[in-house]
């Protein structure tokens, strides 16, 4: 784009938003918020306008930046990820939310809050409005944070190593029965498990999804594709998460020793489905051996019955018929996490 070309764009486009009578126009120009506006009807959608906030923001003048496609603020440390969220935004006209690392003209780098609109006269689309604000000292404290966490949680899960290293030892040294043992052992490592997850997510929530299917890893090794997970996203709560993990666990253990997963071809369904508030989750054993009600109330009944009906506020429901166990835990999703917008399904994998 020429100079001219350049200066008679911003103009035009200066003239316009500055006009009194169109309070929105002059609030672009003058807020403390930087704004640019681009012009997709031009080749390579060129900034047409940006107000003094920008310029002091990217430490460029404004006829440096005036013709020139946003990518200018881009260098080697900006994630590609977010260029091309950026992008297919554009090219599909819709508004896009993301964090970008951006360059300044010294060199230096902001993280750059960034929020791209399209902007229509009647079907067409005219130009793309966007906001954007400095949040470099909010991602510094997240980067702080999440070292902190990693730290913490290396701590931790060292610790809960050496807890079952020392846990192994003292039952041996006590002739403990094998069984015993390895049920300890079992669930010191579901209690791992769920620490993994809840790490990835930095401890602020965890897929129910990867809780689950976390809890029943050891069984999926041995049985294969003999478990089906199956339902919508829900976040829930790291309490939830080691409750619902500890449980799930006792449950696998017990489909492997005693009930469908102890015979070739046995099957478990785990299935929850989320309406009116609530999630209604099953456990349902196929094709197994015939099964009776226990004899006594074992460590994973009263996991079940007591602590996940207390934790999660819910109905428990744990039936033993001949074909299979039956498991209904019925729970409202706000006071075990929060239901996401999007599905997601995984089956017998």
């Amino acid at each position: 784009m020429q100079d001219d070309e350049r200066t008679r764009l911003h103009d035009e486009l200066s003239q316009q938003t500055g006009r009194t009578s169109d309070p929105f126009a002059s609030a672009v120009r003058t807020t403390r918020m930087p704004m640019v506006i681009t012009d997709p009807r031009q080749r390579d959608n060129p900034i047409v306008f940006c107000n003094d906030a920008f310029c002091a923001l990217t430490g460029y003048e404004r006829d440096e930046i005036i013709g020139n496609n946003c990518r200018f603020l881009q260098g080697e440390a900006t994630r590609a990820d977010d260029v091309a969220k950026v992008r297919r935004a554009i090219a599909s006209q819709e508004p896009a939310q993301v964090d970008l690392l951006n360059y300044r003209k010294d060199g230096t780098t902001f993280w750059n809050a960034l929020l791209v609109s399209p902007v229509f006269d009647g079907d067409e689309l005219t130009f793309f409005f966007a906001s954007q604000m400095d949040v470099t000292d909010r991602k510094r404290a997240e980067e702080h944070r999440f070292l902190l966490n990693r730290e913490l949680d290396h701590r931790v899960k060292n610790t809960l190593a050496t807890v079952q290293s020392v846990v192994l030892q003292t039952l041996r040294d006590a002739t403990v029965p094998q069984h015993v043992a390895s049920a300890v052992a079992g669930r010191l490592q579901a209690l791992s498990r769920s620490h993994d997850v809840l790490t990835v997510e930095a401890w602020a929530s965890a897929d129910l999804m990867d809780v689950i299917k976390g809890a029943l890893e050891p069984l999926h090794a041995r049985v294969g594709d003999r478990i089906g997970v199956e339902g919508p996203p829900l976040r829930i709560k790291p309490r939830i998460a080691t409750m619902l993990s500890l449980a799930m666990h006792e449950m696998g253990d017990n489909a492997a020793r005693y009930g469908s997963l102890s015979v070739p071809g046995g099957t478990v369904d785990i299935k929850w489905a989320i309406t009116d508030g609530e999630i209604r989750l099953n456990w349902t054993e196929n094709d197994g051996p015939p099964v009776s009600p226990p004899s006594r109330q074992g460590y994973g009944t009263r996991i079940i019955e007591r602590v996940v009906a207390a934790e999660f506020e819910a109905t428990v429901s744990l039936h033993f018929p001949p074909e299979g166990v039956r498991l209904t835990v019925v729970a409202p999703t706000d006071r075990i996490g929060q239901e996401a917008t999007e599905w997601r399904m995984v089956s017998k994998d």
